[in-house]
């Protein structure tokens, strides 16, 4: 008797809002797409520029070690005065008596500065028991505070003692990189300045005497120029030391202490979690006792940024589009089959998209759980700006409120079909269709302006 009762429609304003925000989420995402492909566009040129710029002073670097000696300031750097995280002023006096390396990076950087300051730490590690500093200067001190610098620092696992972080003047600061160590660095403007490329320069890392003269420049991307650096600080050394046993035969050679770990002394765990530890000690964390071969490092310097989580957590994400595009397409279909009376491949069809979207709430559990655990955070910060932000937060919080209520809806929908309670199951159906299909889309709209149009990917 159920059967020959007129189908109640889905009321129209529901269907008209809810598409309405499904039309306006598509349109933000082409738009984010249109800005972002003219930003990696600009930013490809300027970065030619850039290692253009480079490849040119790493020639002329050559000709001019081979006939001069040195492209840098005979006389050495300019003097400076600059800010270290710890709030201590620190000058160019501050670090003659002993050599020192020096490298140009920003915190809040999306490309290479993460890598940067993996080498460095890595330095710090094979080259503990050396009497030498490295040395970090921001080129974005106008974000790079002080107390910015220090929670970077702990992130990277940095000796306070043995590496410092330096902010101040941006004017001064650009202008001891370009004058004295000779490297470029400007700040993006217009579409290119995109969240965490807010700055380009150089990413090579430059080593200096106790005398405050820069000896040559090592590209942090390159291991095996990084191995060259190696051998070079141990080189300086040896050369101050033998000088120093010449102007004091006398003294007693005594071998020098290896100072013990301090109590605060910043380990590496803020950087990795005891379970990356483990995953990757083939690599960075577990070497020990070698050198890593350039097999082992390559792939830890490209996947392990500031607090990275492991390679399968970051594929949780498309995964989980997948399955919400795979359910998007399933409620099409079944939507398709009532429709045309075939109830029984309906019944399997929404089955399994019921099925795909429990499995999505897994992996979006597994997701955010793995993500907190590895780095502290569970999600990820949209960092879009204007109207378009507005527009993503619509998006997400109308598809956060109705996705904890879909689970509950499908259940019920499909528990009244499975009964064959049909018109208490199409009353519901009217309900829980547009809201299912609704969150589906827009789990994959979100997706994409999340993990490829926020910035640059």
């Amino acid at each position: 008797m159920n059967e020959t009762q007129p189908i109640r429609r889905i009321p129209r304003f529901l269907i008209v809002a809810l598409w309405l925000l499904v039309a306006i989420s598509a349109f933000a995402t082409w738009k984010l797409k249109t800005q972002r492909d003219l930003a990696l566009e600009q930013m490809k040129r300027k970065q030619e520029v850039v290692v253009q710029a480079d490849e040119n002073q790493a020639g002329d670097t050559e000709i001019s070690l081979q006939a001069k000696g040195s492209i840098w300031p005979e006389e050495g750097i300019e003097d400076f005065s600059l800010t270290e995280r710890s709030g201590r002023t620190v000058t160019k006096k501050d670090l003659l008596g002993k050599p020192w390396v020096a490298c140009f990076v920003f915190t809040r950087c999306a490309g290479p500065c993460p890598r940067v300051s993996l080498q460095f730490y890595q330095l710090q590690k094979d080259l503990k028991d050396l009497d030498f500093k490295l040395v970090t200067f921001t080129v974005d001190p106008k974000n790079d505070t002080p107390e910015v610098l220090t929670q970077y620092a702990e992130s990277v696992g940095a000796d306070p003692e043995k590496w410092l972080f330096l902010t101040g003047d941006q004017s001064k600061i650009y202008h001891l990189i370009e004058k004295s160590f000779l490297m470029p660095v400007q700040e993006n403007t217009g579409a290119a300045r995109q969240p965490g490329f807010e700055v380009i320069h150089t990413t090579n890392v430059m080593l200096v005497d106790k005398d405050g003269r820069v000896l040559g420049k090592y590209n942090a991307g390159n291991d095996e120029e990084m191995a060259s650096l190696r051998k070079a600080v141990k080189k300086e050394i040896k050369k101050d030391e033998k000088k120093s046993e010449t102007n004091e035969p006398e003294q007693e050679s005594k071998p020098k202490p290896v100072t013990p770990p301090k109590a605060g002394m910043i380990s590496l765990s803020p950087l990795f979690s005891h379970h990356i530890s483990s995953m990757l000690s083939s690599a960075l964390v577990a070497q020990t006792d070698r050198e890593p071969p350039v097999s082992e490092k390559k792939p830890l310097l490209e996947a392990a940024a500031v607090k990275q989580a492991p390679a399968w957590v970051l594929q949780l994400p498309a995964v989980n589009a997948a399955l919400n595009g795979l359910a998007t397409i399933l409620l099409m279909v079944g939507y398709g089959f009532i429709r045309k009376g075939e109830k029984e491949k309906h019944k399997k069809t929404m089955l399994t998209a019921f099925g795909t979207s429990i499995l999505f709430l897994v992996f979006y559990l597994l997701y955010h759980f793995a993500l907190q655990s590895y780095t502290g955070n569970a999600s990820r910060k949209f960092e879009g700006e204007g109207p378009i932000r507005t527009v993503y937060f619509i998006i997400l919080i109308t598809h956060v409120v109705l996705a904890a209520a879909v689970p509950i809806l499908a259940w019920v929908t499909i528990r009244r079909g499975l009964k064959k309670q049909w018109e208490a199951h199409r009353r519901i159906a009217k309900i829980t269709f547009p809201i299912w299909l609704y969150v589906s889309i827009t789990g994959v709209v979100i997706y994409f302006m999340l993990y490829h149009f926020n910035g640059i990917a």
